[in-house]
């Protein structure tokens, strides 16, 4: 990741949330912010897909992908794999919106028959840029900090914020908050 990165995505989180009235402890809603920033979210059964693919996608194969970008005539669109639960999908949805936020370019770009961009396979270091802005879009720091303090654990703060507790504990762990809060402890 480049250098002040993180910092960068702190400072754009609380921009993003102030936009939308919200404070650093507000639950940030991702179809809400998606909305807001011009970006259509899509079920796959909206596409023009055969029923065929659609079971292959949702049924036969759902952890093969959780969502991906479309750009057509303009406009940003996101499909996500609603074959997931919220938590994944809060997080998949603002993981591409990162990518989207970001000016993001993939390394490959698809075109479908119909004439849909597709566009996948970032770079490594543009993914993990997605993955930290948009965890920090979905549990700032100040919260985890604020939550940790008031004895909050893992689980009801990802209840909390409508995440995972996989994607709970990393953003406590990556942030440095557990760390600040255990040295506190002992002094």
């Amino acid at each position: 990741m480049r250098r002040g990165f993180k910092a960068e995505s702190e400072r754009r989180t609380i921009a993003a949330r102030l936009s939308l009235g919200l404070s650093d402890l507000d639950l940030l809603d991702p179809w809400l912010y998606a909305d807001y920033l011009g970006v259509t979210v899509l079920d796959p059964r909206d596409l023009p897909l055969e029923p065929e693919h659609l079971e292959q996608l949702l049924e036969r194969d759902p952890d093969s992908w959780s969502g991906m970008t479309l750009f057509e005539d303009e406009e940003h669109v996101v499909v996500l794999n609603t074959s997931h639960g919220k938590p994944r999908q809060r997080a998949t949805l603002m993981h591409e919106l990162a990518h989207i936020i970001l000016d993001h370019a993939p390394a490959d770009v698809d075109v479908s028959p119909s004439g849909l961009v597709l566009l996948s396979d970032y770079s490594v270091e543009q993914e993990e840029e997605a993955d930290w802005l948009g965890g920090a879009l979905l549990l700032p720091e100040p919260a985890i900090l604020h939550h940790r303090t008031a004895g909050h654990s893992i689980s009801s703060l990802s209840q909390i914020y409508g995440i995972s507790v996989e994607l709970c504990t990393w953003r406590c762990r990556m942030t440095g908050v557990e760390k600040r809060l255990a040295f506190r402890k002992r002094a």
